[in-house]
Parts: C-alpha cells; structure tokens; sequence
C-alpha cells in the first residue's frame, strides 16, 4: 500500500458539493442534485450520461443494483478496498483521484520565455491557455466558480511542452481569476500523477474517490 493510500482522508460532505457545484459550472451542465449520500450531475455525453458522486460508501451498493444504464458513473468518497466488494460485475473499476483543496489568493502568473498566456471569463468560468511562438496550446485549463468555491478542471500540458513549469503558470492564473471573483477555496480532482504538481503549489489532499462505470458500448460495434 503505497503512503498516499495509507493517509486515509476523511470523507468530507461539504468538499464533495463544491467539487459537484463548481465542475457543473466549468462543464456547462445542470446543477448538481442531491441523492441519498451525495449527488446526480446529468452529464449527457456518450459514455459518461450520468454522474452519482457519494460521500457515504453505505449508499454504494443500492445504486449499483438499481442505476444499471450504460454510461452510468459512480465516484465515492472511499479507496477500492471499501468500494468494489459493494459493485456488481457489470461495473468497471477505474484508477483512484484524489480531491484536493487550497486557500485562493490573487498571484500574477508570468509564462516562460517563448510562451504567451492568455486568460478569459465567462459567466463564471475562467480558461487559461499558454500557446508557444507558433501559437500551438502547450498548456490550458478551466476553473468554474460556484459561490465562495471554484473547481479546477481539465488541467493539461502538451507532452512535448512537460517540465517547463507550465502546469504551475496554469494554476497560478486560475487561483488568481477565481480571486478576483471572489472565491476564497479552491477545488481539483487529481490523478496520481498529478498529485505531486499540486501538492508543490500547496493543495491538500482531502479525500480519496474511487470511480466505477458501466461501458456504454461504442456505435461503431454495433
């Protein structure tokens, strides 16, 4: 067991609704519903049509026996030991994310020599992109802000851009838009790879989440 599975975060309710909250908002999706143990986001893409995210593990296995339609996504609050003893076999089981929180605070976010950063917003969502001399994106993201919280989302560098601390300028100009509208508290859902680059810029880790999904098959197949 590694030392990140070992810290066994506390599942927080009030960290799951700002992550929900403020990712409906950078993904332009309905408000997140409240369920038994967490929330419904209705997603409506292929693959991914609708979204439970729980932060009591308790809840796990009725949803599983009862939302049953590919494309159905189920994340908890609860590393894979607890949560995949409740599942079906008709579930897959993807890698572990990890919500993360930090204080917001106006910084001004410089680009390396070579690149350009360029920040917009709109009704609530900021995107940051940083392109190179010939104007390729090397690095982009989205915050959405949904009240005192904003969630960071969709964080990517270029693989040919990696290690030139792009991934930092990106954060940096995110936490400080979501400031300057107001925010006070930043929220991510990080993989394992990301954990060290947001761990660097002073995230917390809050919680482990652990993802399930029922294949939708592809047309293509059909």
């Amino acid at each position: 067991m590694s030392v990140i599975d070992q810290e066994q975060p506390t599942a927080t309710p009030e960290v799951v609704r700002a992550w929900v909250g403020g990712w409906a908002v950078s993904r332009s999706v309905r408000p997140p519903v409240e369920v038994t143990g967490g929330f419904r986001l209705d997603v409506g893409l292929p693959g991914h049509r609708v979204r439970y995210v729980l932060f009591d593990v308790d809840q796990v296995a009725e949803l599983a026996l009862i939302r049953t339609a590919p494309g159905t996504w189920i994340k908890t609050s609860a590393p894979a030991e607890r949560v995949v003893p409740l599942l079906t076999p008709a579930w897959t089981v993807g890698e572990p994310e990890y919500l993360m929180t930090v204080p917001l605070r106006r910084a001004t976010a410089l680009a390396p020599d070579g690149y350009t950063l360029h920040t917009a917003t709109d009704g609530g969502v900021t995107t940051v992109r940083i392109h190179d001399a010939d104007g390729t994106t090397a690095a982009s993201g989205r915050m959405g802000v949904a009240g005192p919280t904003a969630v960071a989302d969709q964080i990517l560098t270029d693989p040919a851009h990696r290690r030139r601390g792009l991934g930092s300028v990106v954060m940096t100009a995110l936490g400080d838009a979501a400031a300057e509208q107001s925010a006070t508290t930043g929220v991510l859902g990080a993989s394992r790879d990301g954990l060290a680059l947001y761990r660097a810029l002073g995230w917390t880790l809050c919680e482990v989440l652990t993802p399930a999904y029922i294949p939708e098959p592809d047309p293509a197949d059909a």
